[in-house]
């Protein structure tokens, strides 16, 4: 049913959001939103025991470490992209009680993390003026009949951080 070499190389509990209608081999409820392979059939989170965990998406990785490390049970949560033919995670199953207190400790120090992402923006902006300099100035060493203000556009625009170009 699922081929294995499509799967990620993950470690623990693998449940599966299905793109087709899924119905639980053993109590046959469904379509189940999650579901659980074992033997190669699938199982509802109930008939697999997981059903008293409770779903995280993905998106804040504080939040998702910190409750998989109170949590004595959990998940990962995966979907197939038929467009890239690979399951890509969606979050975890993560007991209740600890993503309460991943929340708790999540928020008493929000502040702080959040003073670190202000500094780390900044270093990096540092960083990319400093590699668009650098830049500008070996593409003047290279092409010497080249405008310096040409250089620093091309440097600046190919220096972009995010910008979704690779290279």
């Amino acid at each position: 049913m699922v081929p294995r070499a499509t799967l990620p190389p993950l470690t623990g509990l693998l449940v599966f959001q299905p793109l087709k209608r899924r119905y639980c081999a053993e109590c046959r409820r469904g379509p189940l939103p999650l579901l659980v392979l074992e033997d190669g059939a699938p199982r509802c989170l109930d008939c697999a025991d997981l059903g008293h965990l409770v779903f995280l998406p993905s998106g804040d990785t504080a939040l998702t470490r910190r409750s998989r490390v109170e949590s004595t049970l959990s998940a990962v949560v995966v979907r197939f992209n038929r467009r890239k033919s690979r399951y890509e995670r969606q979050g975890v199953l993560v007991e209740e009680a600890a993503l309460a207190r991943a929340e708790q400790r999540c928020l008493a120090d929000a502040e702080a993390r959040r003073r670190r992402r202000v500094r780390d923006a900044r270093r990096r902006e540092a960083q990319d003026a400093l590699f668009a300099q650098a830049f500008a100035a070996e593409i003047l060493r290279l092409f010497p009949g080249c405008p310096a203000a040409r250089a620093r556009a091309i440097a600046l625009h190919a220096s972009e951080r995010g910008s979704g170009r690779v290279g």
